[in-house]
């Protein structure tokens, strides 16, 4: 929805109004229908502004929390507190949307993204408990709900978010994450000791004493296991997640906090395993009336809402129930789909697209790989302030362009799914071992033998993952550090300089696979929902879209966290539950679909056929730009992977992100002095 800002002087701090605007200028992409500023001295005195893109009718408007002047047009650092804002307009298009947004004669000010989907039940609430309210946001109902509740408020809203409130009474800062994380929050401590926190780490950058240092520990999990986003940390030493599911409250007069450090978050949502022994088909129709009622709140916008369509089973439940919904109310309103197609055939989903369109009524869009593929893919390191892990992100990129063009704000995703309804091999691995334990030996070897193509290890490599969940974690290392993968990175990449740290991200004990609850629990919050969910949010704002997610409604995935190993995962049925809760909404095709593929795009093709020589430039000057973290033999890796004499995978990318990575930001090492 937005991109928010903010900054403590506190401590050493000396930041001015310029600061705060550039730290909301450069995420102009995040909303570029408006921009506010709250400025709060030390006497507790405010001052509103506003900036180049906000609306003269906002100026204009009769409101207790509209901007008297621009920002440009403030000197000095007269504030203790300043919030900064970006809108993207979806709920309440008027001036009463304009944020920094005021509550109870100017007490409260909020600087939000996201959405509250539950809001309208949560004001009437508040109305019987006498909150008055002046716009039609879901803004204000979280100002007054935190008026109510204080920070117990965090449980009673649904939805995606990260907000940021400042008590002028008590001088009191309070902000919070949603969830699962679906909206970023980042903060960082000044060497003066002020706190600045922000939606994207390169705001952060517009700062004047900012200097951007490399994490050797977190740069270790990229380069060698490609795991990012799984801790508090980043690859930024001093930056830091709010993680998902956590919050912060602090008094302004009494917050200390060491340059570069942490700060003590609070865990606010930490969900549990009960169990659940109800019957498979009153769990499957329970499914069905949660993934139903969340896509209805999803659709709750003041601006068009449109779809993003891969084919897969995720987003054609997601079509399809909006489809569904749009018949029962007799809407002549056809919804807008957005896909992507490939040109390598063996990623393109044209065809499984096709079975959706033929059951429902949309105005389909497509678009395939367009415009300057390589250049398009250095600009997406910048939009994801972090490398990723391919070029899939690329696919989003231009599927959530082409919404815009089309002129839709608002794009509904299957995102999020996979991670806890059985959408990875580690699911019916674990099932598996379950089979073993009870000695069902026949059994088990009859779906070995039936999914060996299916799950892509082979007979036995299948048994040799079984044993996997059994050997101590030493052994477990030596299996992970057996791939070929990780002895070509720690051929090229001076781990030297990184402090040649071993220790596998998954070597944490808390993150064993031995429950159906444990599973889904490290999927979505540690590896890989949280970097699936930064390039969702980077790829859709990049191009002024929001981006949402009915599959991650709390109630929803919770319900279905706790349900049997075989609810999720059987014999021939990935992700069971919603086949069965959902097989009258979903055709026939895709219902039997054993096949899953996501966005692919046709990378390989990129690399080895088609711009093989601009490819390789890329890593010339990754290499040049690693501070010499990247030894010139990854060119060599990178012409076997082109002669075919090395298989292909994105590590190549990897080290391409990496070093651009270090360019683009001027990231150094931690022992060198930035010039």
């Amino acid at each position: 929805m937005c991109g928010i800002a903010g900054i403590t002087n506190t401590g050493n701090g000396g930041y001015s109004a310029k600061d705060i605007q550039l730290m909301t200028d450069i995420v102009r992409h995040r909303g570029p229908d408006d921009a506010g500023f709250l400025l709060v001295s030390e006497d507790g005195t405010v001052l509103t502004a506003g900036g180049d893109d906000t609306p003269g009718e906002v100026y204009a408007a009769e409101t207790p929390y509209k901007p008297h002047l621009n920002i440009s047009g403030i000197p000095g650092n007269s504030f203790r507190v300043a919030l900064g804002h970006r809108r993207l307009s979806i709920q309440d298009l008027t001036p009463l949307g304009h944020c920094p947004l005021s509550y109870k004669n100017g007490r409260y000010w909020i600087t939000f993204n996201g959405e509250i989907y539950n809001f309208p039940l949560l004001k009437e609430e508040l109305e019987l408990l006498g909150h008055h309210f002046i716009s039609h946001t879901d803004t204000e109902v979280i100002l007054a709900a935190y008026d109510q509740w204080g920070t117990e408020c965090v449980h009673r809203l649904q939805g995606m978010w990260a907000f940021a409130i400042y008590d002028i009474a008590l001088k009191e800062l309070f902000f919070s994450r949603d969830r699962f994380g679906i909206k970023p929050l980042y903060y960082w401590v000044s060497p003066g000791g002020s706190l600045c926190f922000a939606s994207e780490i390169k705001q952060f950058t517009q700062l004047p004493d900012w200097k951007a240092k490399l994490n050797k520990e977190r740069t270790c999990d990229y380069l060698l296991y490609n795991v990012t986003d799984h801790t508090d940390e980043t690859m930024f030493t001093g930056v830091y997640h709010v993680l998902p599911g956590h919050c912060f409250k602090c008094n302004i007069n009494h917050f200390t906090a060491v340059p570069y450090g942490k700060i003590a978050l609070t865990k606010w949502y930490d969900p549990k395993y009960t169990g659940s022994d109800i019957p498979f088909a009153e769990a499957a129709e329970t499914f069905e009336k949660l993934f139903r009622a969340s896509v209805k709140k999803h659709l709750i916008a003041d601006v068009p809402v449109g779809a993003a369509l891969s084919g897969g089973l995720d987003s054609s439940s997601v079509v399809c129930e909006i489809d569904n919904m749009l018949k029962n109310s007799h809407s002549n309103i056809k919804q807008k789909t957005f896909s992507y197609t490939s040109s390598d055939e063996r990623y393109n989903e044209q065809k499984w697209i096709d079975e959706v369109l033929k059951q429902v009524s949309a105005e389909p869009h497509f678009v395939g790989e367009t415009g300057d593929i390589v250049n398009t893919a250095v600009d997406l390191i910048w939009y994801n302030d972090e490398p990723t892990q391919s070029q899939s992100e690329m696919a989003a990129f231009f599927v959530y362009r082409l919404a815009k063009e089309n002129n839709i704000k608002v794009v509904i995703s299957g995102k999020g799914a996979d991670e806890y309804l059985s959408g990875y091999k580690s699911y019916r691995l674990f099932r598996w071992t379950l089979l073993l334990k009870k000695g069902q030996f026949w059994r088990l070897n009859k779906e070995i033998r039936d999914s060996k193509a299916h799950i892509n290890l082979g007979l036995m490599g299948t048994y040799l993952r079984l044993c996997y969940f059994f050997v101590p974690t030493f052994v477990k290392k030596i299996f992970r550090y057996a791939g070929s993968t990780y002895k070509i990175v720690k051929s090229i990449v001076d781990f030297d300089k990184l402090g040649n740290n071993d220790l596998h991200p998954y070597d944490d004990e808390a993150y064993a696979e031995d429950s159906i609850f444990k599973i889904a629990s490290r999927n979505i919050f540690y590896n890989p929902l949280p970097k699936f969910l930064r390039y969702e949010d980077r790829m859709s704002m990049a191009n002024s879209v929001e981006s949402r997610v009915p599959f991650l409604d709390h109630e929803l995935v919770e319900f279905t966290m706790q349900q049997k190993a075989d609810y999720l995962d059987a014999p021939g049925e990935q992700k069971r539950i919603l086949l069965h809760g959902l097989k009258k909404l979903l055709p026939p095709a895709i219902l039997s679909r054993k096949t899953k593929i996501g966005f692919i795009t046709s990378e390989e093709k990129w690399v080895r056929q088609q711009m093989t020589p601009a490819f390789r430039k890329l890593l010339e000057e990754s290499i040049a730009h690693s501070h010499g973290i990247l030894k010139p033999g990854a060119l060599d890796y990178f012409d076997k992977i082109v002669a075919g004499t090395e298989p292909f995978d994105y590590t190549y990318w990897r080290l391409i992100a990496f070093g651009l990575w270090m360019k683009t930001f001027n990231v150094q090492l931690e022992d060198e002095r930035t010039p």
